[in-house]
């Protein structure tokens, strides 16, 4: 998926359930990928607005270690109604 032309023009109530799924679904070998989508996502004119800080935090649970406190912190932003476990 060519994400840095196409991240900019999805609407944003699109970018959680989209990112979560095309982050999730790469091999470990995404990781540039996932670095590369976050810095679009950063430069969007809507990056303040809650559907993109979300779609950010799904990019930053991605990047962190596996259970740790940054990836706890980002699964909360991007999934705000799930219960912590």
């Amino acid at each position: 998926m060519t994400a840095n032309a196409e991240l900019a023009d999805i609407p944003s109530h699109e970018l959680v359930d989209l990112l979560d799924y095309m982050v999730w679904e790469m091999s470990n070998r995404g990781r540039p990928d996932v670095l590369r989508w976050r810095q679009e996502l950063l430069a969007r004119q809507d990056a303040d607005t809650e559907n993109v800080v979300r779609a950010i935090a799904v990019c930053d649970d991605y990047l962190a270690p596996e259970g740790s406190d940054e990836s706890r912190a980002a699964q909360a932003v991007a999934w705000p109604k799930l219960k912590p476990t």
